[in-house]
């Protein structure tokens, strides 16, 4: 679910509409020459969609600046820890949707703050680099998980567990529809 919202947040920035004010069902409704197979309920349900997306990952960003992070350094972080060793910046880049540009720049700035380093992939052939969690890295990511985590669960606290399922299934169907084409030149540093 994180990984979607991150998705999310990236398209979207301070200056953006603010979703909750804008009347697009009733224009829908007023104007159907103009919006001939949209369906006002199903636009209201997107902008539901993504206001709480903003509201979350808004909440989300400023507990990672605390800490020096952005959504997409604490994804870079993550997807080393998830995954237990180093691992080739393009495989960084597809694990969390990001272009191989982008996670060059998140990548760098981790490396100059010592949260990762680069290494290479074999004695055979050092110019491919991968990048790995320093110890740093790691502590800083176990120091703020729990509360992170916290957060996540209090989100859906109030779901019985078959809502949670049913939430789940929704995103996971949203999110494969996004398609490769969401996360085409995101920047999340």
């Amino acid at each position: 679910m994180i990984r979607f919202l991150i998705t999310l947040m990236a398209k979207m920035t301070d200056t953006d509409l603010r979703l909750n004010d804008t009347p697009a069902p009733s224009l829908v409704e007023r104007h159907p020459d103009l919006f001939a197979g949209i369906d006002p309920h199903a636009l209201r349900a997107a902008q539901d969609l993504l206001r709480v997306s903003k509201r979350l990952l808004g909440g989300f960003a400023d507990r990672f600046r605390e800490h020096g992070l952005s959504p997409g350094r604490y994804s870079v972080l993550m997807t080393l820890h998830a995954a237990g060793g180093p691992l080739a910046p393009s495989v960084i880049a597809e694990r969390i949707g990001v272009t191989r540009a982008s996670t060059t720049g998140l990548v760098t700035g981790l490396a100059r703050d010592g949260l990762v380093e680069y290494g290479s992939a074999g004695e055979t052939d050092r110019r491919r680099k991968t990048v790995g969690l320093t110890e740093a890295g790691t502590a800083l990511l176990l120091s703020i998980l729990p509360d992170i985590f916290a957060r996540m669960t209090a989100l859906v606290e109030p779901l019985t567990e078959a809502e949670c399922k049913t939430l789940q299934s929704i995103l996971a169907r949203i999110e494969a529809d996004l398609g490769q084409d969401a996360t085409s030149e995101t920047r999340h540093d």
